[in-house]
């Protein structure tokens, strides 16, 4: 991992010098006025104390993180804010390698001496300690242990080890009733991912450096479908959004059948029916011409939890389209 430093582009050989020579400072400062006896020791003891929290400035670093530096081809394709992105089809190996990054992140151990709490625990340590040492070694004791804790403050309080998971990864949880089922041997399923400045290039793994930022999942005819459903009906597209719950953002799935046209197949598709369903027809942005669109969702009226998809009813939506699909097919 490369150390990032928040404070100033010196070198780590500049910042070790600069925090030593404010170390020995303050440990010369400190032992002097042990041995003067007609100066006010404490304020000047608490001045070489002062020294000690220059070198924090210098040492400030920032968290380690598994999230990927963008460099090359995915930074270019990044830095172009004017870029909007592109969709694209992948198949289902690629998305699991996807996957298996996410889980293998979400797996991996971070020892406790790197969070948060083992900084708080030794740092009620420190000062529960101060009372004995001043009471066995005097004032001396005491500013030993303040020195000992200014100087291991960056290894208590910074670089902290924090995981990172791609914006994607909670709509693949979501997606992941419809990914693991069994699904009749004339449909076919192809993940869609979007990837933000067009990175991500047909034909090739889905880059690590560059992971997409949303995901679509369409379930299509496949190749034993009868030819003219197959040159008609493009496929039922799971799409998620979220929605403001009481407790905070909340998924919502939603199927979008899209067919060449309003011919047959979109005839009949828009007179899908389910209890707590509601079927909306509509165009894509092409025209109503060139392509025909039907939406089933949950009907937010009839629930009062409608504006939330669950894990059963991403089941139920899911049996509702492909038992469509396959009356077509």
């Amino acid at each position: 991992m490369n150390v990032e430093f928040i404070h100033t582009r010196l070198s780590l050989r500049s910042r070790t010098i600069v925090a030593l020579f404010f170390y020995a400072l303050a440990a010369l400062l400190q032992l002097l006025l042990v041995r003067g006896g007609n100066l006010p020791l404490g304020i000047f003891r608490f001045a070489g104390l002062g020294l000690l929290l220059i070198p924090l400035w210098f040492l400030k670093i920032r968290s380690f993180s598994n999230k990927p530096v963008l460099s090359g081809r995915a930074a270019k394709g990044n830095a172009a804010s004017s870029s909007p992105g592109i969709w694209k089809t992948v198949t289902m190996t690629e998305l699991d390698r996807l996957r298996d990054r996410i889980e293998s992140t979400r797996k991996a151990k971070v020892s406790g001496i790197y969070g948060r709490p083992f900084g708080i625990a030794l740092t009620f340590l420190f000062f529960f300690l101060l009372f004995p040492a001043g009471v066995v070694a005097g004032a001396a004791g005491v500013f030993v242990l303040l020195d000992l804790y200014l100087i291991f403050f960056p290894f208590l309080w910074f670089a902290g080890i924090e995981k990172w998971y791609p914006a994607i990864s909670g709509k693949i949880a979501v997606f992941e009733p419809v990914l693991e089922a069994k699904l009749p041997g004339k449909l076919r399923i192809s993940p869609m991912l979007f990837f933000d400045g067009g990175g991500g290039i047909s034909g090739e793994p889905v880059p690590a450096e560059s992971p997409p930022t949303d995901m679509r999942l369409m379930l299509a005819p496949g190749a034993d479908a009868p030819q003219e459903v197959r040159d008609e009906l493009l496929g039922a597209q799971f799409q998620l959004s979220y929605n403001n719950g009481p407790n905070g953002a909340v998924p919502y799935m939603y199927a979008v059948f899209i067919t060449r046209g309003k011919g047959r197949i979109w005839q009949s598709l828009k007179n899908v029916r389910a209890a707590c369903y509601v079927t909306e027809t509509g165009s894509s942005a092409e025209g109503s011409t060139v392509y025909g669109t039907v939406v089933v969702r949950l009907d937010t009226k009839s629930r009062p939890d409608g504006y939330y998809t669950n894990e059963s009813d991403v089941r139920e939506l899911l049996d509702l389209v492909v038992s469509a699909l396959e009356k077509l097919c």
